[in-house]
């Protein structure tokens, strides 16, 4: 036997078309006249408002709970963390080796790496960083000695006109 799964018909929902409202603002005015009306209208959004209100307390009160339990999660994984780390062995307390010189397995090169003690070319040359100003790709000019000698002349002519 054979079974035919029953399909319901779905119901589609439209909205209220600007004709539709107008038939239904005319009949709540034959309803409720023409005294009851604002009133009726006030009170329906005092309703909203609280409404609203109530709906926004509650996202906030459920959106603090939620915050609340996932700091709480968090602090309980910080201590577990902490607790394992006061469990292992410190750097401090484990035994400190030298390391080992290896050789090298590019040509030319002797030991990698290079011992503490000697000394190197380059480490004799640059003891402190060179700090230089961003590359912008513009070309700027060097100082000459004659421009720097110019200014203090310009700067005796301002004084001795003003």
């Amino acid at each position: 036997m054979i079974v035919v799964p029953h399909i319901t018909p779905q119901v589609e929902l439209s909205s209220l078309g600007m004709a539709d409202t107008l038939i239904l603002m005319v009949l709540a005015l034959v309803v409720f006249g023409p005294r009851r009306l604002p009133q009726i209208g006030r009170q329906l959004g005092k309703l909203m408002y609280e409404f609203r209100k109530a709906s926004n307390d509650f996202k906030f009160q459920m959106e603090e709970e939620l915050r609340l339990a996932e700091e709480a999660d968090r602090r309980k994984k910080e201590e577990a963390a902490r607790a394992a780390a006061a469990a292992a062995p410190s750097v401090a307390e484990m035994p400190q080796s030298e390391p080992t010189a290896v050789s090298s397995p590019y040509p030319g090169e002797g030991v990698y790496p290079p011992p503490v003690g000697a000394s190197s070319e380059t480490a004799a040359v640059d003891e402190a960083p060179k700090i230089q100003p961003p590359s912008t790709g513009e070309t700027v000019a060097a100082k000459t000695a004659e421009a720097t000698e110019t200014k203090p002349e310009n700067a005796e002519a301002v004084g001795q006109n003003g």
